[in-house]
C-alpha cells in the first residue's frame, strides 16, 4: 500500500498545501462486476464493518467502473465486507486487512436483498472458522509492520520533499534560480507525482534562460528553455489525470491554462530567438488552448495576440497575418492586434493593406500611445516610396476619450 500525499498549486503554482495522514490510517477498494459477463455494476452498495470492535464505515456506493475505495480505516483492524446490488446475490467477505490490495468481486444473479452483519455472524457461528496458527499470526504481524516501515519512510520522504520545495521557492523569490533549480529537482526525486514541483521547476529554469539569454550567453540559455518545455511538459501530463475527476475538474482546467501557458513562453523564445520554426506552431498551439481554457478575461485577450506575435517574430508573417486577422474577426477594435497586423503586411511586401490597416490603429488608439507617431511616420514612408492611395481616417467614434488635432 502506498499512502499519497499531495502538494497543491494555487494562484501562479506558488503556494503549497499538505494533505497528510495518519502512519495508522489503511486503504479498502475493489471493483463489483457481474458473475459471467464482467459487466461493472454501478450504484452497488458497500458496507465496511470493522470486526474487533463497534465500527461501520459505510455505505459506500460503486461507481461508473463499478470501484469503491475507502482510505481512511483504522490499519490496525479486522473488516466484514457487504455488498449489494439490484437483481444480484449479496456478497461478504471476513478477516479483510486495509492493506489497500484491489479485491476482485462477482455478484451472481438473485433477490437484490442487502446483507446484514447480524446474518454473517449467525453464519459463522453455524460453521466456526480455523483458529489461526502461530505460524500465521507471526506472518501477519510481519506483514504489518513491514506495512507500518514501508508508511514512515513514505511520511518521511514527504517531509524531506516539503522542505526542498518550501526552499525552491523562497531561493526563486530570491531569483537564485541555480539553487532553486537544484532544489525543485531533489524534490522531485523524492516524489515525481508532484505537478506543482515540475511546474515550479520549469519556471525557474525559464528565468534563468532569459537571465543567460539578455547576459549573451546563448548555448546554456537554449539548453534552460529546452529542459523548460520537459519539466512543464511532466506538469501537464499530471495534472491530465486530475480533469477526470469531477470534484478536481474545475481548478485542474485553470492550473491547465496556467502550465500551457508556460510551456508556451518556452517555445516562443526557442522559435523567436534561436531559430526553432517547430517552437512557433507548438507555443501557438499552446496558447491558443490556453485561451480556450482560462476564465481570466484578460488572459482570453493577451494569449491568441502571443501566439501570433510569436509567429511574426519568428519571421512566419503570412501566418502571423492570418493569426491576427482571426484576433480582428471577433474584436475589430483591437489596437494590438491592429498595430500588429499593420507591421506583419509591410513585412509580407503587401503595403497598400499595412498602410491601411496602420491607420486604423491610428483612428482607434488613444492619442497616449507612443506607436501614434510611429505609425503615422511608417504610414506616410509607404504612401511615398510606394506611390500608394493614401489612406482615409476612420470616423471618430471616441470623441469623448480622445482629443484630435484639427
Amino acid at each position: 500500500m502506498r499512502v499519497k500525499y499531495v502538494l497543491i498549486a494555487l494562484a501562479a503554482v506558488t503556494l503549497l498545501a499538505v494533505a497528510s495522514a495518519s502512519a495508522q490510517v489503511g486503504r479498502i477498494e475493489g471493483v463489483v462486476k457481474k458473475q459471467g459477463s464482467g459487466e461493472p455494476i454501478e450504484g452497488a452498495v458497500v458496507d465496511i464493518i470493522r470486526e474487533d470492535i463497534k465500527g461501520n464505515y459505510g455505505p459506500l456506493k460503486t461507481n461508473k467502473k463499478g470501484e469503491f475505495l475507502h482510505a481512511g480505516v483504522p490499519y490496525v483492524g479486522r473488516y466484514t465486507i457487504l455488498v449489494s446490488a439490484p437483481g444480484c446475490a449479496p456478497y461478504y467477505a471476513t478477516g479483510v486487512r486495509p492493506t489497500g490490495e484491489l479485491m476482485k468481486i462477482e455478484l451472481g444473479p438473485g433477490d437484490g436483498r442487502r446483507l446484514t452483519i447480524e446474518e454473517v455472524k449467525r453464519a459463522q457461528t453455524a460453521a466456526p472458522q480455523r483458529p489461526m496458527s502461530e505460524a500465521e499470526i507471526k506472518k501477519q504481524q510481519e506483514e504489518y509492520e513491514k506495512k507500518r516501515q514501508e508508511i514512515e519512510k513514505q511520511k518521511a520522504d514527504f517531509e524531506a520533499m516539503k522542505k526542498r520545495f518550501e526552499e525552491g521557492l523562497q531561493l526563486a523569490n530570491n531569483k537564485d534560480y541555480t539553487g532553486a533549480i537544484a532544489a525543485f529537482k531533489e524534490a522531485a526525486q523524492l516524489d515525481p507525482e508532484q505537478q506543482v514541483i515540475h511546474a515550479n521547476l520549469a519556471l525557474a529554469l525559464y528565468n534563468r534562460g532569459a537571465t543567460q539569454l539578455n547576459a549573451g550567453q546563448r548555448d546554456p540559455a537554449k539548453q534552460d528553455f529546452t529542459d523548460s518545455v520537459s519539466a512543464i511538459t511532466q506538469a501537464l501530463n499530471l495534472i491530465e489525470k486530475q480533469l477526470s475527476d469531477p470534484a478536481k475538474a474545475a481548478e485542474a482546467k485553470k492550473t491547465k491554462a496556467s502550465y500551457l501557458k508556460i510551456r508556451a513562453d518556452s517555445e516562443g523564445v526557442l522559435a523567436k530567438r534561436f531559430g526553432d520554426a517547430s517552437m512557433a506552431e507548438a507555443a501557438v498551439k499552446d496558447y491558443r488552448e490556453a485561451a480556450t481554457l482560462t476564465e481570466d478575461p484578460k488572459a482570453k485577450k493577451e494569449w491568441p495576440l502571443k501566439a501570433a506575435e510569436t509567429l511574426f517574430d519568428a519571421g512566419k508573417a503570412q501566418e502571423a497575418i492570418v493569426a491576427y486577422q482571426e484576433i480582428l474577426q471577433t474584436d475589430p477594435d483591437n489596437i494590438e492586434a491592429l498595430y500588429r497586423l499593420g507591421l506583419a503586411y509591410a513585412s509580407a511586401e503587401k503595403f497598400q493593406e499595412s498602410a491601411d490597416t496602420l491607420q486604423k490603429f491610428v483612428d482607434k488608439a488613444p492619442a497616449s500611445d507612443s506607436r501614434v507617431a510611429e505609425a503615422k511616420a511608417v504610414i506616410q514612408h509607404l504612401v511615398v516610396g510606394n506611390n500608394l492611395k493614401p489612406p482615409k481616417s476612420e470616423p471618430d467614434t471616441k470623441s469623448t476619450t480622445r482629443k484630435r488635432r484639427p
